[in-house]
């Protein structure tokens, strides 16, 4: 059985590019940062801006060298209090959109940082998985706001 090439950097390179040519109804993309160190892996920060809506978001992108992945993610700031209450529901929300929620330590502030995250496939990639998987994410984050907001 033949074995699948890995990606390189020219992947990681052309699925840059795919990003940055990603043109969406709802989305503004800009490059914010790049990182793409010697050893060939890529972090990259996308600004999102919604056209129907002032917010801007950053969008985290990492490419591991040699992984058949690509990894989207997205912050999420919650009230300590709030999190304490809700955050089963956060985590069972988030699992109904397949996100991942990875939340930090909190050091003392009043507000919990977490980091929504998902992951496509890079044999797979292509704008249309972009979209998707973004908008599914975008969602998700959305969703959870939403709830919170009855809070």
């Amino acid at each position: 059985m033949k074995e699948k090439r890995r990606p390189g950097r020219s992947d990681l390179e052309a699925i840059r590019g795919q990003i940055l040519d990603f043109a969406c109804a709802r989305h503004d993309f800009k490059l914010e940062s790049e990182d793409f160190p010697f050893d060939g892996n890529w972090n990259g920060v996308f600004l999102i801006r919604f056209r129907d809506n002032p917010v801007e978001d950053k969008l985290y992108c990492e490419a591991p060298l040699g992984e058949h992945f690509i990894r989207f993610g997205l912050d999420l700031e919650v009230d300590v209090q709030v999190w304490q209450q809700e955050y089963e529901n956060i985590i069972r929300k988030a699992s109904g959109y397949d996100v991942a929620v990875y939340p930090s330590l909190n050091k003392g502030g009043g507000k919990r940082h977490c980091r929504l995250s998902t992951r496509a496939w890079i044999p797979n990639f292509g704008q249309r998985i972009f979209g998707l998987t973004l908008s599914n994410l975008i969602e998700c984050k959305n969703t959870i706001l939403f709830m919170l907001s009855g809070s």
